[in-house]
């Protein structure tokens, strides 16, 4: 066919990524915390000019003392901070730019695109053009992936840039023929990974080869691997940033607000306690990630979870692989790695196990890919009914709690959710899936060779119509309860130049970020009388969550009690108040 051909398919991918992805990108001011933390340090390296030591909460002309950021790497931080430099951040009237979002989560969109293309060319190499561009279609419109490639987050950088230097790393060493600049490519797109998120990128492709050469006794293809000079690639691309800095750290004494070196916060509190003790996020059992998975991948965790099974159980015992197989397996090993390693971890968020998903999403289009062309079926009357049981179940439960699907890709999990305002994506989501349901039964009542030729299709009819409405509607109607551009877009709108405002008792980052700094946290009590005594005779602003209103207005002396006006209430997280004592 036409768009089988040559080229064509590529384009095929990319459009299909930047139909997902790139519209109304940046309708959404930035998420709290992650988005506009990171955003804010990016905003301050191109302010000062200094790209190599990260800081937060630092204004030109201010110490630097204990104001560094150590718990993201470079990578992320650079691709802000390139947008920016470009275009401009700081809008001349106060605060940033209107556009701004945009171009912040741009590349992040670009990198979800290569994780597409990447999970495509192994599909394309070893299984067949089809299944790799339904690998591409799987990966890209699973609701965690499509909702992380809308954010600016260290996650997709990771998951991206792995996952293509793994399906290069396979291209290279485990076809017939060996292709060393494949594997001088996957070392370099790992070492990129390791820049975007830390030691991790580097153990984790490390972990699935060693597995991989443990179960196959493939040994001998080992030493097309070029390990050592490939691992050497890798860490020349990694290191130099995470070297110096640990000695400037050391040696100038730059310090977190924690007072921490970048060595104890990035390396022990972020990489090893992380994992080993837990820091911040949630807990949980080896069910915890089955549950966001299932959710994260819907309409096709049920295929990807039987696709595994039916690869392993294909691939157990075998001795002698050919190379499509040697890669299934790999595979196989990739999707239970990336789900036993972060099960291991003390430390939970809901989208950890977004490294198996590239994974999971091959197995899944292998094996629909298989039942098309009648080398494989979906299985007995009972697997293929516990499978549409499983779609149904899982289509209820998005239906009755859309907030689980927000929870896919924020840090708080407890935050106020708004019922209201997700009433139409939730009713859009029950029919889409709904509908999915309904025509799977269908399909399963009617014959098997009614399922085998309409149930692929139901599913990617379904994933494509539901991540178009996720991306495109659901993600940017929840966003103004997520962010705080709103609010000061209003704050900036009425305010003088001296006029100030002040955070009261928050730590949500966003308010850092879209006042350029300029904001003062009030953490506590006294810092807020130290402020309103400062400020005394002029009309003053405050963001303040607003279950904690009740205890501002406590605090505040009687002249400015009885004269607090609500003056934003877009977001049900939080109200910008002013306080202005009566003429």
């Amino acid at each position: 066919a036409w768009s089988l051909s040559s080229w064509r398919p590529w384009v095929l991918v990319g459009l299909l990524g930047a139909i997902l992805y790139f519209p109304w990108l940046g309708t959404s001011g930035l998420w709290d915390p992650w988005e506009p933390h990171y955003a804010e340090v990016a905003r301050e390296m191109v302010e000062s000019g200094n790209y190599l030591e990260p800081t937060w909460e630092h204004s030109p002309g201010q110490s630097r003392e204990r104001k560094h950021f150590f718990s993201k790497p470079a990578l992320p931080l650079w691709l802000m901070a390139a947008g920016m430099k470009l275009f401009g951040v700081n809008d001349p009237n106060g605060g940033i730019v209107s556009y701004a979002e945009w171009y912040i989560r741009f590349p992040f969109a670009l990198l979800a695109i290569v994780g597409m293309m990447s999970v495509f060319a192994l599909g394309r190499r070893f299984f067949g053009v089809e299944a790799g561009i339904l690998a591409a279609v799987v990966l890209g419109t699973c609701p965690q992936y499509y909702f992380v490639a809308r954010q600016a987050m260290t996650d997709i950088p990771l998951v991206a840039l792995m996952s293509a230097g793994m399906v290069l790393l396979m291209l290279g060493g485990l076809d017939d023929e060996p292709r060393p600049g494949l594997l001088y490519l996957g070392y370099t797109s790992v070492g990129l990974a390791a820049l975007a998120k830390g030691i991790v990128a580097l153990l984790f492709p490390g972990l699935v080869f060693l597995l991989y050469f443990i179960l196959s006794g493939d040994w001998r293809r080992l030493k097309r691997m070029r390990v050592f000079s490939g691992a050497a690639l890798s860490l020349l691309v990694s290191s130099p940033w995470y070297v110096y800095l640990t000695i400037a750290s050391a040696k100038n004494k730059l310090l977190d607000d924690e007072g921490k070196t970048f060595f104890q916060r990035f390396f022990l509190h972020d990489q090893i306690y992380r994992l080993a003790s837990g820091v911040h996020g949630d807990r949980g059992t080896f069910a915890y990630f089955i549950k966001q998975l299932g959710i994260g991948t819907h309409p096709w965790f049920p295929v990807m979870l039987w696709g595994w099974v039916r690869s392993a159980v294909r691939l157990d015992g075998s001795s002698d692989l050919d190379r499509s197989q040697r890669v299934e397996l790999f595979v196989v090993l990739w999707a239970l790695a990336g789900y036993g390693l972060y099960s291991l971890s003390v430390t939970k968020f809901h989208h950890y196990a977004l490294p198996a998903v590239p994974a999971m999403a091959i197995l899944a289009s292998v094996w629909l890919h298989r039942i098309k062309t009648g080398e494989e079926r979906w299985g007995g009357k009972l697997v293929v009914l516990l499978f549409v049981l499983l779609t149904v179940l899982i289509s209820r439960d998005i239906g009755l709690l859309p907030e689980s699907l927000v929870d896919l890709f924020v840090y708080n999990y407890t935050r106020p959710f708004p019922k209201a305002e997700a009433l139409l994506g939730q009713v859009g989501f029950s029919v889409i899936f709904g509908l999915v349901a309904l025509g799977l039964i269908f399909a399963y009542l009617s014959s098997a060779e009614t399922l085998k030729k309409w149930g692929g299709r139901i599913l990617v009819t379904g994933a494509l119509a539901s991540s178009l409405w996720g991306g495109w509607y659901f993600f940017n109607a929840m966003g103004s309860h997520w962010t705080q551009k709103h609010l000061f877009e209003t704050y900036y709108a009425l305010r003088t130049p001296s006029e100030p405002i002040g955070a009261y008792m928050m730590n949500w980052r966003g308010e850092t970020f879209y006042s350029r700094n300029e904001v003062t946290q009030l953490k506590n009590n006294t810092r807020l009388k130290t402020w309103l005594r400062k400020n005394k005779g002029k009309r003053m602003f405050v963001l303040v969550e607003r279950y904690r209103l009740r205890k501002l207005k406590d605090q505040l002396p009687p002249e400015l009690r009885s004269n607090v006006r609500i003056l934003d209430r877009t977001c049900n997280k939080f109200f910008l108040v002013s306080l202005k004592k009566r003429d």
